[in-house]
């Protein structure tokens, strides 16, 4: 048994941090949905990272994601006041293992697997089987779909904070340091998810 973990969110200038433990009960169907080519030895993911993917077909890989017969995944979530306080890579970790403890208490049978997380840093309690692995979100599919789930949850509460604070357009960058944001900070300063302790916003 493999459960991925993966995150959304670190380099934004607003707004959480989200992440995704997730164990596949199905191979993902997502050759078809995405008419990507078969996978070759070299890459046994089906998918790649949510980055690579329309928002259209994360969308479709999230709703079959959601079907408990096909996958079990769960999510934490660091705000951005607590990116301030701890630091975005503490304020991660702590997102992380808010997702293996809700994973966990709902699916205990999975403390048996092997939790495979994208990166090269990770930090737990938990008594966990772990093992951090570069580019584990092309690579392993449950980790691609961790990924594709951090993604949308993450893209969800930025449009309803576009709702909210309009004049920052986050529906368009997500809190990402575009150039378009940055020329937003400028003219409106910062909105109450503006994350005080990241360049350009303490310059702000």
């Amino acid at each position: 048994m493999i459960v991925g973990l993966d995150e959304a969110g670190r380099g934004p200038l607003a707004g959480p941090v989200i992440t995704c433990a997730l164990y596949l009960k199905k191979e993902p169907d997502f050759v078809k949905l995405n008419k990507l080519p078969q996978p070759d030895s070299k890459n046994k993911a089906l998918i790649h990272d949510s980055k690579t993917l329309s928002e259209k077909k994360r969308r479709q890989a999230y709703k079959w994601l959601c079907d408990i017969d096909n996958a079990v995944f769960a999510v934490g979530k660091a705000e951005h006041t607590e990116i301030d306080e701890l630091n975005i890579l503490a304020a991660t970790m702590l997102a992380f293992n808010r997702a293996i403890r809700k994973l966990l208490s709902v699916n205990p049978y999975l403390q048996e697997a092997k939790f495979i997380v994208d990166g090269n840093i990770f930090r737990t309690n938990y008594d966990i089987d772990y093992r951090c692995l570069k580019n584990a979100d092309k690579l392993v599919e449950s980790v691609s779909c961790a990924s594709i789930v951090a993604k949308v949850v993450r893209d969800s509460i930025m449009q309803v904070y576009h709702d909210r604070y309009p004049q920052w357009n986050f529906a368009k960058h997500k809190g990402y340091p575009t150039k378009e944001h940055c020329e937003l900070l400028k003219e409106h300063k910062l909105s109450p998810i503006h994350r005080r302790t990241f360049k350009p916003c303490k310059d702000v």
